[in-house]
């Protein structure tokens, strides 16, 4: 068991559990939500441009610093999902509910740094408010600076107006409340968190529950490293998120016999409170 101290050091020997209160503020601010789930863009996940990273590598990089940046702005997109799209709470709210080590300081110095990159990276604008938590204003998921609007909205009126063609930038995921309520968010690694919106992606792209890479076409869709996709899924399986099946690649009995992992989500594993096996 856990003790309820409030930070991600309270890990036991075998598995990496949320604290109470980072579950007390995920039901804060799932409650604040009003029950809506998160939508992110799928341009954010997949690539636009083989040429350049896709926003959410560009996130991850450096570190623990990455892990920080991408699960406030994850946050964030679930909070501030009507307009204005802003929020204003203190850092060391944020760093509760990511289960961050010391939240009123050590925590609270790594949120404002991850913000300040956000907004010097264009996924955020920030306006000091004397006296008060600065308010964060999103932008779009991009990263380049573009004034953000719900992409479900966005979506279904252009797809009506103009087309899929134009609509299709605004393709997005919803990712369910549960992420945060049952602290999947807080105790899941970077890598987990990044293959686990992978996954979501790709089942809403073939409109599929059951979904698989080949090593070329997750780098070149994706821009994720190796190391990544690997620990991810395998973080993602250790824990119940995902599901991995053997599938043959040809049913032919005279050709070589090959195989890949297909990989589907357990949505009901879910609603149940998160656990990570810690080796």
């Amino acid at each position: 068991m856990t003790a309820p101290t409030g930070t991600s050091d309270t890990d036991s020997a075998s598995e990496r559990r949320p604290s109470p209160l980072a579950l007390s503020a995920a039901a804060a601010l799932a409650q604040r939500a009003r029950g809506r789930s998160a939508q992110l863009r799928r341009i954010f996940v997949e690539r636009e441009d083989v040429a350049t990273p896709t926003p959410l590598a560009r996130m991850i990089r450096g570190g623990r610093g990455g892990e920080v940046r991408l699960k406030t702005y994850l946050s964030m997109l679930f909070i501030a999902g009507a307009a204005p799209y802003d929020v204003s709470y203190p850092a060391r709210a944020w760093a509760t509910l990511l289960d961050l080590d010391k939240p009123d300081t050590k925590g609270a110095r790594r949120v404002n740094e991850a913000v300040s990159w956000l907004e010097s990276n264009e996924f955020v604008t920030v306006a000091n408010n004397p006296g008060q938590p600065s308010r964060v204003t999103l932008l779009n998921e991009r990263g380049k600076g573009e004034k953000y609007q719900l992409p479900g909205e966005v979506y279904n009126k252009l797809r009506n107006k103009e087309g899929e063609e134009v609509a299709k930038s605004n393709r997005y995921i919803k990712i369910p409340p549960e992420f945060w309520t049952s602290g999947w968010l807080s105790a899941l690694s970077t890598p987990a968190v990044s293959m686990y919106l992978v996954i979501l992606c790709a089942q809403t792209r073939n409109e599929v529950s059951e979904v698989w890479f080949s090593p070329d076409q997750a780098k070149k869709l994706y821009s994720l490293s190796a190391d990544t996709r690997s620990r991810g899924l395998a973080e993602l399986r250790d824990s119940g998120l995902v599901t991995v099946r053997r599938r043959a690649l040809s049913n032919d009995v005279f050709d070589v016999q090959r195989f890949r992992n297909a990989y589907t989500l357990d949505i009901d594993r879910l609603s149940e409170s998160a656990s990570i096996p810690v080796s």
